[in-house]
């Protein structure tokens, strides 16, 4: 991972965790003991804190270095910020939407490694588009596909 992806994740993430929990960037420079620009400057990529401000940071936030730094050094790849919405949403379903999706996503999984457009086990999986709008085949199997799936009683 370059230092620009590095510092791109810093800037990006210090923004959306500190919106996620409701904190201003002037809440978070008083709490820093730093004037908002500063954080601004920050979230925006203009600069970086320095690593014993961003272990304070992450302190305020509620996360770890690694979230900071969106590294994950047990993992064997790195979810993408549209990726970590994704599962976050996936995570917040009931049992039956998570079934829904699961199936779909599997189909899909399929149906793409069965066309040899897709590599298998891609870490990267774009949800939620409709490529196929006009293949009426195509949009009968997944009614079909869809149709044959149990629902909970």
């Amino acid at each position: 991972m370059s230092d620009d992806t590095v510092k791109k994740n810093i800037s990006k993430n210090i923004g959306r965790y500190r919106e996620a929990i409701g904190m201003s960037q002037k809440e978070l420079a008083n709490r820093l003991g730093v004037v908002p620009s500063r954080i601004s400057n920050w979230e925006t990529g203009a600069n970086c804190p320095t690593i014993d401000i961003l272990f304070q940071v992450c302190e305020i936030l509620g996360v770890s270095i690694n979230d900071i730094y969106g590294v994950y050094p047990d993992s064997k790849f790195i979810l993408r910020y549209n990726e970590q919405e994704i599962l976050k949403k996936y995570r917040e379903l009931d049992a039956h939407g998570k079934e829904m999706v699961d199936f779909t996503l599997h189909k899909e999984w399929e149906r793409s490694v069965s066309i040899e457009k897709v590599v298998p086990y891609s870490p990267v999986t774009q949800a939620a588009h409709n490529d196929h709008q006009n293949e009426d085949g195509e949009q009968k199997k997944m009614q079909d596909d869809l149709s044959n799936l149990k629902r909970p009683e």
